[in-house]
């Protein structure tokens, strides 16, 4: 039986039919439900939200237990997931989480229903992730990799870990708050990305939920468990996206695999930091064929992938 499954969706109803049907596939048998409501300003947005929850609701056709958690009114991405996910896992205690433009390999649920059984009791683990955009990190020497990274394009947390979501950023501005997260990452690349990101938050540029759930993450000096082989396609680059208008050089040839059969992690185990080298220089390159060089490196050796990134292995 997998965990809880928690699904997110606005107003795209042929996006929903789309990647319901891999949920319905799994049929959890606790099913949490969050839609934002329509935007004002947008005529159409009453009929498409309408429509999306009915082709949501025309699926729901197996035995389980569901939550509604239908706004009304429109909150924005930002704080309409954010409440939504505070919801659910009050009541769910844990749950996998997948937006509308997510389409998860059928491996990615019982990757992450093994996860949250294994690390339930783990404080320093966050969440896992079953978005991996090197492809496949070594599969045949682990089955997950303990990483400073975590991409929520596809995940699974606890109640115990979003308890300490940090919204607002608090404590973002505290030199000494930076300064340690610099030296908890030791990775100038990634750390830089974390202050852009905040900064977009700041700005009221981007209107986030996620950067703020990663930021709880490195405040909190926790970790991931990434898959080491990709689970997720992301369909969301789309022109009527909220964030994600063009496919990014990263995005571009990656496919779901199935999961790795090899052994976890342990549970004390450090975070692997070629891995989020690797990931950020994949992540932040626009070159198609450095990052086609680094995804076949990475399958095979260490060594070399460590070499091409002028890191230590």
């Amino acid at each position: 039986m997998i965990a809880p499954v928690i699904y997110i969706f606005f107003n795209r109803p042929d996006m929903v039919r789309r990647t319901f049907p891999a949920i319905r596939a799994q049929r959890p048998r606790q099913l949490y439900l969050i839609a934002d409501g329509p935007r004002a300003h947008k005529p159409t947005d009453a009929d498409r939200c309408r429509e999306t929850r009915a082709a949501v609701e025309a699926m729901l056709d197996w035995e389980c237990e569901i939550t509604r958690d239908y706004s009304d009114i429109n909150l924005g991405s930002g704080q309409r997931i954010a409440t939504g996910l505070t919801s659910a896992f009050a009541q769910l205690s844990e749950g996998i989480v997948i937006e509308d433009d997510i389409l998860p390999h059928p491996d990615f649920f019982t990757f992450c229903t093994e996860a949250l059984a294994r690390y339930r009791h783990t404080p320093q683990i966050h969440g896992i992730s079953g978005y991996n955009p090197i492809g496949r990190y070594f599969p045949s020497r682990h089955r997950a990799v303990p990483a400073n990274t975590h991409i929520t394009w596809g995940w699974a947390s606890w109640h115990r870990a979003w308890s300490a979501y940090r919204g607002q950023l608090q404590g973002w501005s505290s030199p000494e708050v930076k300064a340690g997260i610099r030296e908890h990452l030791r990775d100038p690349l990634y750390f830089d990305e974390i202050v852009r990101a905040m900064r977009t938050v700041e700005n009221r540029e981007v209107d986030a939920w996620d950067y703020q759930w990663v930021y709880t993450m490195l405040y909190e000096r926790r970790q991931a468990i990434v898959s080491a082989v990709n689970l997720i396609d992301n369909l969301g680059f789309t022109a009527d996206a909220t964030h994600t208008f063009h496919v990014p050089a990263f995005a571009e040839g990656l496919k779901a695999h199935p999961a790795s059969t090899a052994p976890w992690p342990a549970l004390a185990a450090p975070p692997d930091r070629l891995f989020d080298r690797l990931h950020w220089q994949i992540y932040l390159d626009g070159s198609k064929r450095k990052i086609a060089l680094l995804r076949a490196l990475a399958r095979f050796s260490r060594v070399l992938t460590a070499k091409a990134l002028n890191h230590r292995a």
